[in-house]
């Protein structure tokens, strides 16, 4: 399997994107920043990734029968990984037909004695937030289904938005 493996180090250098200086360390999360769907920003605390691998979709080998949202499994270090597709689980659309679309970036987690992957458009950087400056997600922000696996969000240093992925929802989701 062609996979590219980019282990994410703990002494790599966190971008910072806080509008507001830190007061303490206790306070401060490293997240790992990706794009879903049509452009939505979103955070995932980065203590939660194993890794970050590209997926091509043709070595992904469907399981009928399971959540619309799994794409299926892909061999990963010689065990089978379920693969997710994260922004057709948190209600957007599917087009994976378009000869453009051959591969996705691939979040690796480990749950339950079970690795998955979390099939997503773009790989970001490492940002630092204050979790005492994260927001509530309003009811008017996003659809009732979107904010089922969202559990807050950050405004960084240019005014946008970053909304942080529930990984535990993800996964109940998914069970």
């Amino acid at each position: 399997m062609n996979q590219i493996i980019n282990k994410l180090p703990p002494s790599q250098t966190s971008q910072q994107l806080l509008a507001q200086p830190k007061t303490s360390s206790e306070e401060e999360q490293r997240f790992l920043g990706f794009t879903i769907g049509d452009g939505l920003n979103a955070l995932i605390p980065l203590m939660n990734l194993q890794a970050t691998i590209k997926i091509l979709l043709s070595e992904i080998l469907p399981v009928p029968q399971m959540n619309d949202s799994l794409l299926g499994i892909i061999n990963y270090g010689g065990k089978a990984t379920w693969v997710v597709d994260l922004a057709h689980l948190m209600g957007g659309s599917r087009d994976l037909s378009k000869p453009e679309v051959s591969t996705r970036m691939g979040l690796l987690f480990r749950v339950q004695n079970e690795t998955v992957a979390l099939a997503i458009d773009r790989v970001g950087t490492i940002e630092t937030y204050d979790l005492q400056q994260c927001l509530p997600i309003g009811e008017a922000m996003f659809t009732e289904r979107m904010r089922l696996f969202l559990s807050g969000y950050f405004i960084d240093t240019e005014q946008k938005s970053r909304v942080v992925v529930d990984l535990q929802q993800v996964i109940r989701s998914i069970m």
